[in-house]
């Protein structure tokens, strides 16, 4: 393990091995499969010019025989500028780094001392800038994706909803490869973290930096997996341990892409499918409406989507779902799932055996007893095109901010469309959890409520 003493010794890798890093470069038939549109459309990206002092064209260059080619970084650069998902896809050349830390002030700081700037931006952005952008979610522009030419890096406030990226990100095939802790967390234990963080993400487990207060005498140091440990008061050594680390982790990375091009799994995990994107020609089609008003859907927020760079509308699967069952629709069969899928989180068997038997027979049914670890699991679930239609949660639970858990859920991006029911609490906690957006609390004699809830919210009485 290493501590903040011994780094200064070992020595930075050279400017020059940083930039030996091959750069991916792209074909225009990989790049439209990878961001799902056609070709026609990437060479359109190549032409966007809205504002001439202001040029927002997709950079490419040609080979000898004519054909585009399209460097990693303008890849993101450009999609960064227009708003566009990243997608995953592109996200798997440099190790991933996921950190946590709840001060406001403390982020910025550590924004500003790693040189952390926006995925393709190739000079670091002034986080106090307009332009900077943030978590669409929170609102907070230090939280979200960042990157240096070393390693992504993914900045969280909270560590509830870090434990559901953690999942997410591990499911979509870019799993953290190094998490950084500010101790202590708010509401969480951090060994409680670190296990459920090395339980969920597969055959090769996150490394651990802990940056503790200077007087911690108890920080989980000895847990698998921590490599450093660096005292709050001198964070100028955090820069030269991610460093080393980064350069430790690329062999992860180089591993990931030899086995994806022999087609070989990467992880005892399965890599989630795609998330299957509508235009609003499709949506216009499901309902039977012209396109005004599913554009003013959007217009009034009733309806979420994106944008393309040529600004024409996205609309992703669980957008949709969670529109139709909102308002009592009635889902197509393109849209709806199967049997929708439902997580029960609670330690009680005989509670789980009777949830079991009640939802088996319209939905198919996943039990997590740990809370915590049910965090990572649910964020696993949600990837690329997966989704947990619902969690049926007994609290509250030892060890556990029930409103930090229940928040983490509803804040995320891939998570925040799962419906949530409570079993338990008493009258305060249950009028707390419905303000926090909860759709039902049940009482535990009374789980024969709970299929009935599910039916309405998930819109299975409209089929």
């Amino acid at each position: 393990m290493t501590t903040m003493e011994n780094t200064k010794a070992s020595p930075r890798r050279s400017d020059s091995a940083r930039d030996s890093i091959r750069e991916p470069v792209y074909l225009a038939s990989q790049l439209a499969s990878i961001c799902d549109v056609d070709l026609k459309t990437i060479h359109n990206w190549c032409d966007r010019h809205d504002n001439s002092d202001d040029p927002a064209e997709l950079e490419s260059f040609r080979t000898p025989g004519g054909h585009l080619r399209f460097k990693h970084a303008a890849v993101l650069r450009f999609l960064s500028r227009w708003g566009y998902p990243i997608p995953d896809d592109l996200l798997q050349d440099r190790p991933h780094v996921l950190v946590i830390e709840p001060s406001e002030a403390a982020r910025t700081a550590l924004v500003r001392s790693l040189h952390l700037v926006r995925p393709g931006e190739e000079a670091a952005l002034d986080p106090s800038s307009p332009t900077s952008p943030g978590n669409a979610t929170t609102g907070d522009p230090m939280l979200g994706l960042w990157s240096t030419p070393r390693y992504y890096l993914h900045l969280w406030d909270d560590p509830y909803a870090a434990l559901i990226s953690l999942g997410e990100r591990t499911g979509a095939g870019a799993p953290p490869d190094l998490a950084v802790l500010s101790l202590p967390m708010p509401g969480f234990d951090a060994r409680a973290w670190i296990q459920s963080a090395r339980d969920r993400v597969g055959e090769e487990p996150p490394h651990f930096v802990l940056i503790t207060p200077d007087d911690a005498s108890n920080a989980p140091a000895t847990e698998p997996g921590v490599v450093a440990v660096v005292p709050h008061g001198r964070l100028h050594g955090l820069n030269e341990i991610l460093d080393l680390q980064a350069n430790a982790l690329q062999s992860r990375v180089a591993e990931r892409a030899s086995q994806a091009r022999l087609g070989k799994p990467r992880r005892r995990v399965p890599i989630a499918p795609k998330e299957p994107i509508f235009v609003a020609s499709q949506v216009a089609s499901i309902w039977n409406v012209d396109l005004k008003t599913v554009h003013n859907w959007v217009e009034k927020g009733d309806m979420e989507a994106f944008r393309t760079p040529g600004r024409h509308l996205r609309f992703r699967r669980r957008s949709l779902l969670s529109f139709l069952r909102r308002y009592n629709m009635e889902i197509p069969a393109d849209l709806a799932p199967e049997r929708p899928r439902v997580m029960v989180v609670d330690r009680d068997p005989t509670r789980v055996a009777a949830l079991r038997e009640l939802l088996s027979a319209h939905f198919e049914v996943l039990v997590q007893v740990d809370p915590v670890a049910s965090l990572a699991e649910i964020g696993l679930l949600s990837a690329g095109a997966g989704l947990i239609d619902a969690v049926v949660v007994a609290l509250p639970a030892p060890n556990v901010d029930d409103g930090r858990w229940l928040g983490a859920l509803l804040r995320h991006p891939d998570t925040r469309y799962t419906r949530i029911v409570t079993v338990g609490g008493d009258a305060s906690q249950q009028r707390r959890w419905q303000e926090v957006g909860v759709v039902a609390t049940v009482e535990p004699d009374a789980l024969t409520q709970v299929t009935p809830v599910l039916e309405q919210v998930l819109g299975l009485l409209r089929r």
